[in-house]
């Protein structure tokens, strides 16, 4: 029977430390954990001990649930004795018993966290908002799949906007639970980040002099994310069906010496071979991956322009045209089979 996952530490919502009459939670709607040692000393400065990781914790220490988390073993109809995973979205794991129930839930470790090794390829999907939550959808989907990163846009066409500061808090912070869940959804240790909003711009209709710095993007649009993308190394795919070459050869071309002459179309490649041949040019590889997808009204004219302008490639994702809920996950799953981690 597969474990139940449970998420410790607070995730950004602040820190849990300890003290002599065990640990509480982060409060009104927080995911909570507290941590207690075997020979607890209670004089020991509760800072020393954080509820943030379970980095460090060895078998026989014990952590503490409360808050969302405990609510969900409730529903979940946790036992004493059942065994549970641990993790805490910054890459820990440990497996752990329950030895108490209750409107906070005590979990023992079983052995020592561990923590797990980054993934070698980062995944970004820049996500169009959409209606009809299309744009939750792919967010879900995405993170199961391995994104580490989803960042919210607001296209030209996008029906739903976050253009006002308490709407950008709300729309990360639905973004972010969706993230958490699907973490837990597929066992993973890593919690998604959910990047700063951005927009087009006004500027995106009259495209962009690259070479002019009197006419680069605002740091704050789509445009300017995508080029910080590039600048340090990754690569931008834009799927449009506008585009003349597929997802999948762009990648091979990745993964295949820059000899090879550019007229010389690429013979199909088995995917066991196309494996060894990026495990023998690891290091020419880039070390971070982006897919754009626009709203349901697709990507304008001058958008596709901005985004060919700072750098980004538009690619083909096969014959037929996907929903916007649809097609970033998909993208990811073609790049993390080919590419990444599911090679």
């Amino acid at each position: 029977m597969t474990r139940q996952v449970f998420v410790v530490g607070s995730l950004g919502r602040g820190s849990v430390g300890a003290s002599s009459l065990g640990l509480s939670g982060l409060g009104q709607g927080g995911t909570g954990v507290g941590v207690a040692r075997t020979g607890f000393d209670s004089t020991r400065d509760s800072a020393s001990i954080r509820g943030d990781s379970l980095a460090g914790l060895s078998s026989g220490d014990e952590v503490e649930l409360a808050g969302e988390e405990a609510h969900h073993a409730a529903v979940k109809r946790l036992r004493l004795g059942e065994i549970v995973d641990l993790v805490d979205g910054l890459g820990s794991r440990a497996t752990g018993e329950v030895v108490r129930l209750g409107k906070t839930i005590r979990i023992r470790l079983l052995d020592a966290a561990q923590l797990e090794a980054e993934p070698a390829l980062r995944l970004t999907l820049i996500q169009a908002l959409a209606k009809e939550k299309r744009d939750m959808q792919a967010l879900e989907s995405a993170c199961e799949i391995g994104a580490t990163r989803v960042v919210p846009w607001g296209a030209a066409r996008s029906v739903s906007r976050w253009d006002t500061v308490p709407k950008r808090a709300k729309g990360r912070e639905k973004w972010r639970k969706l993230a958490l869940s699907a973490m837990k959804q597929s066992r993973q240790s890593r919690l998604a980040e959910i990047g700063e909003y951005v927009e087009s711009g006004v500027d995106a209709a009259r495209g962009y002099n690259a070479d002019s710095p009197d006419n680069r993007p605002d740091s704050k649009t789509v445009f300017s994310e995508v080029e910080r993308i590039i600048s340090r190394g990754g690569v931008v795919f834009v799927l449009h069906e506008s585009a003349t070459e597929k997802l999948s050869s762009l990648l091979q071309d990745l993964v295949f010496d820059s000899a090879t002459p550019p007229s010389q179309p690429l013979p199909p490649v088995p995917v066991r071979s196309l494996s060894n041949a990026a495990q023998g040019v690891q290091q020419q590889l880039p070390t971070e991956i982006a897919v754009v997808v626009g709203p349901e009204g697709g990507i304008t004219e001058a958008e596709l322009a901005g985004f060919e302008t700072v750098g980004a490639r538009v690619a083909l994702l096969g014959p037929t045209v996907l929903r916007c809920s649809t097609a970033g996950p998909a993208a990811l799953a073609v790049i993390q089979a080919t590419l990444g981690s599911w090679r």
